[in-house]
């Protein structure tokens, strides 16, 4: 009997080992989708992507959505080393030739996205207050795809030298953009008064904060990497043991945030790795950022299948919990979002190019591969859902079938773009 009783778990525990065995399933299959797809001439993320929500269509059937909360740390993780790896990619040397560009262009086609979705949604007939929440998740680019690609295809040119430090402050400007519109919504909602301290607080206090933690940690590791000789055998260990501790910390940091007393400062997990990525890479020599990133990306492979392949099936089970909902007027919504964020996307990057006298490779195809949507625009989207009632449910219905789609067909766009630009300088 006692024999017996080992093969069964608690059921905390069985969820666990249950989760686990779904993680081998999604990171064999999304391997093996990503394959194929890449076979058909599609983006090897499209398969990850479609496999995932084909394993989330199965989770729900079987009941085990749940799955998915064990999970969570896969998750997070990988977008920690994506965001790390957009950190790597902002050399000082590089921005003093394009920063400029890369501030204007960022912020022209970040409000054009705000701007022309809060519109065009209210025109549909949507509310001011979810029109204008929209309109800040509108403003966020996904860097995953983006990174995977131009690192895949060993995307260089004057599309990838500018795409790749957009996407970073892309995200900076729409968290700030979201926190701030975020509070204006709640206000209208509740017929409150509207303070501009406490509109702009929250943000600013994420921003600053996510900078002073993600440096102090990229500092630190940079001490410990100019300690090692160029000699030294074991020294790529070192490198990968050194950058996975640093993105550990900082994820973990930005996930339970800091407390003085008190005062709870909020940590952004795209900013704060992505932080210490730059001050890490800006910190040591070329020669060992580069060894750094060449050691990492060998590490990091299985987390990104997974984190893809993972995102998939999150929609669907994340769609199917909250069922509850105008099915028609959230479809005509969606539509409308999809439509003007990607009208604003393509006309503001095109328009912040043309301002900037770049290349023409940038005004033509940059917007394209800006239209990828996940990590962040699910972060805003939940705690709008979290912080604005039964409006929340709407926005986040909004964004899952909106990310689901930008997902799907997006990382084609970005391969697309990058093919016809002529940065693609490996074979695909």
């Amino acid at each position: 009997m006692n024999e017996l009783n080992l093969l069964f778990l608690s059921s905390e525990g069985a969820l666990t080992y249950q989760a686990l065995l779904a993680l081998a399933a999604v990171l064999v299959l999304g391997l093996f989708a990503g394959r194929w797809f890449e076979r058909i001439k599609l983006p090897h993320i499209t398969g990850y992507i479609t496999m995932g929500v084909l394993i989330g269509f199965i989770l729900v059937l079987m009941h085990k959505g749940d799955l998915m909360h064990n999970l969570e740390i896969i998750s997070s993780i990988a977008l920690g080393f994506i965001a790390f790896g957009i950190g790597q990619e902002l050399e000082f040397g590089k921005l003093k030739k394009s920063g400029k560009e890369v501030v204007v262009i960022t912020m022209i086609q970040a409000v054009a996205a705000a701007v022309l979705t809060s519109v065009g949604l209210l025109v549909f007939g949507v509310s001011l207050p979810i029109a204008l929440v929209l309109g800040a998740v509108a403003t966020a680019t996904a860097p995953a795809p983006i990174m995977l690609l131009t690192r895949k295809y060993r995307a260089e040119g004057p599309l990838t030298d500018t795409l790749l430090p957009l996407v970073g402050m892309d995200d900076a400007v729409g968290i700030v953009l979201f926190g701030v519109l975020l509070s204006v919504a709640n206000a209208l909602n509740g017929g409150g008064d509207l303070s501009v301290v406490d509109m702009l607080s929250g943000p600013v206090f994420e921003l600053i904060f996510s900078f002073i933690i993600g440096a102090i940690v990229g500092y630190i590791t940079a001490l410990i990497i100019r300690g090692i000789q160029s000699n030294d055998s074991g020294k790529e260990e070192v490198f990968l043991g050194v950058s996975l501790t640093a993105v550990m910390v900082t994820v973990a940091l930005s996930r339970m945030g800091l407390h003085i007393g008190d005062f709870a400062i909020h940590l952004s997990p795209i900013l704060t790795p992505m932080m210490m990525g730059v001050v890490l890479t800006n910190s040591v020599t070329r020669v060992k950022a580069h060894e750094i990133t060449m050691t990492v990306e060998r590490f990091t492979g299985p987390i990104l299948i997974a984190f893809f392949t993972l995102a998939g099936a999150e929609l669907v089970v994340a769609f199917a919990n909250n069922s509850d909902v105008q099915y028609m007027s959230i479809i005509g919504t969606t539509l409308v979002y999809i439509l003007f964020r990607t009208i604003g996307k393509v006309f503001g990057s095109s328009f912040g190019a043309k301002v900037m006298k770049s290349h023409p490779n940038v005004k033509k195809f940059l917007g394209i591969t800006l239209l990828p949507q996940a990590g962040v625009a699910l972060g805003m989207a939940y705690q709008a859902k979290t912080d604005f009632g039964e409006d929340g449910i709407t926005i986040l219905i909004v964004v899952l079938i909106a990310t689901l789609i930008y997902e799907l067909f997006g990382p084609i766009g970005v391969k697309y773009s990058l093919e016809k630009s002529g940065e693609i300088h490996t074979s695909s």
